[in-house]
């Protein structure tokens, strides 16, 4: 029981993580939060802040950010 609970915990912090981080890539090039979360799912941005939460949880959002704008831009997103 006590797994499941760690694991939602877990989940919940990413899922606020990867909420938060939308917004703040939207506030930064001007987009709404609907094109900046379609924009990173399509560029497969997103995927790659899911798949390293673990360390993109510690960066400072602007870093992250542009980890992330240069895995969109290789996989041919324009911003």
């Amino acid at each position: 029981m006590q797994k499941f609970q760690d694991m939602s915990q877990l989940a919940i912090k990413e899922l606020n993580y990867l909420m938060v981080f939308v917004k703040m890539f939207a506030d930064r090039f001007g987009l709404s939060e609907k094109q900046a979360f379609n924009y990173l799912d399509r560029h497969k941005g997103f995927a790659f802040v899911k798949d390293h939460y673990e360390v993109m949880h510690t960066l400072d959002f602007d870093y992250a950010i542009d980890d992330v704008v240069e895995v969109c831009q290789f996989n041919g997103g324009r911003l």
